[in-house]
């Protein structure tokens, strides 16, 4: 090859590897972009795609008892839903709203005093006496009180309208992502198709539908795994509330299933009730065992059902998605529960692809060798 074809092959690659580099730069830059926009959005869609891959089966059987379309059913599913939640929601919200108002009308008739310390609340067990001292200061010298534990009272307030907001918010994005679910829903056929000629471009047909079928189970086992589980548990305990005459029973129980779904032990509510029970109830001694037997049974039933729902459905073993959930709950928050799982869970399978794949090469190598 003579000096010249040299020089115009080299301009030619020039040339070509200069366009690969703009085509670069422009593809990066229009990904950047859409993930900038459509980032705010992210947990919105990613629970709405939680919650219809989660409720599709059950709308599947509502379309199927009740002879409807899948749009149809959907759309009535997730009505029936906004109602059955929201309204207790809502309740609760009124009745919030009532206490602080009672309190601000009590402490308008009583001149901003506090009354008077009950002499009981010297007698409860740990806190009592504390608490009745100061009681009894702030009965006598409110605003002495108040500077006393300003500090205190500031970041304590601080932390609870911090919690109301985020809690708030969560609400919202619920009720939101729930609705979009049910267009998921109603489109769920077209949707499935879309996702496994996503994978099928990522990897070879048959690997791109097992991933597709790993992630929807993976999906619904933590679903029932913890938010089922978190369900069953606050309804056991509600009816062992309002059996043995607990104050707030409702309340309680979904302060429970908020536990439950957040994995944080039923025990936050159990013990006090129990001690509420012994202390405070006037059952006899029989009832009060057998209902302190009751609470803890059913405090306890989320250990058992929890490892074995969590593995059921899914080829992944039940440590890797029990680590995922976890794992993802501490890294990522209440989203983190499902995003864990299903990459984990993904790369379980990957990992295990990759060796099995690695280790029959092997063996092929060895047996044309011999």
């Amino acid at each position: 090859m003579s000096e010249g074809d040299l020089s115009n092959l080299r301009k030619v690659l020039a040339r070509d590897l200069m366009q690969v580099y703009i085509r670069l730069l422009l593809l990066m830059g229009v990904v950047w972009f859409c993930v900038q926009t459509f980032s705010p959005f992210l947990p919105l869609m990613l629970w709405a795609l939680i919650l219809a891959v989660s409720l599709h089966p059950f709308n599947q059987w509502l379309a199927a008892r009740l002879n409807l379309r899948k749009g149809l059913s959907a759309g009535l599913f997730v009505l029936v839903s906004l109602i059955l939640i929201g309204t207790p929601t809502v309740l609760l919200a009124v009745s919030m709203a009532e206490h602080v108002r009672d309190w601000a009308i009590f402490l308008g008739e009583h001149g901003g005093s506090i009354p008077e310390a009950n002499p009981e609340v010297s007698n409860w067990p740990l806190i009592g006496p504390a608490l009745f001292n100061l009681w009894q200061a702030a009965h006598q010298d409110l605003v002495s009180v108040a500077q006393m534990v300003q500090p205190q009272l500031m970041s304590a307030g601080k932390a609870m309208l911090g919690a109301v907001a985020n809690t708030m918010l969560a609400l919202v994005l619920f009720f939101l992502a729930l609705i979009i679910s049910g267009f998921m829903m109603a489109s769920a056929d077209r949707g499935a198709t879309q996702v496994a000629h996503l994978f099928n471009t990522f990897a070879d047909k048959q690997r791109g539908a097992e991933l597709q079928a790993l992630m929807v189970a993976t999906i619904r086992s933590v679903s029932n795994g913890v938010v089922g589980v978190a369900f069953l548990q606050a309804l056991a305990l509600g009816v062992g509330f309002l059996a043995l005459g607990v104050p707030a029973a409702g309340v309680l129980a979904m302060v429970v299933l908020f536990l439950g779904v957040l994995q944080l032990p039923s025990a936050l509510v159990v013990f006090p009730a129990i001690a509420w029970l012994w202390l405070g109830g006037e059952s006899a001694t029989w009832a009060a065992g057998f209902g302190t037997a009751y609470l803890l049974a059913a405090g306890m039933a989320d250990g058992l059902l929890k490892p074995y729902l969590l593995g059921r459905g899914v080829e992944t073993p039940m440590p890797i998605v029990l680590i995922g959930v976890l794992g993802g709950m501490a890294a990522e928050g209440l989203i983190g529960l499902f995003v864990g799982a299903v990459m984990l869970s993904v790369g379980y399978k990957l990992l295990s692809s990759w060796v099995d794949h690695s280790l029959s090469e092997s063996d092929e190598l060895e047996q044309s060798s011999s």
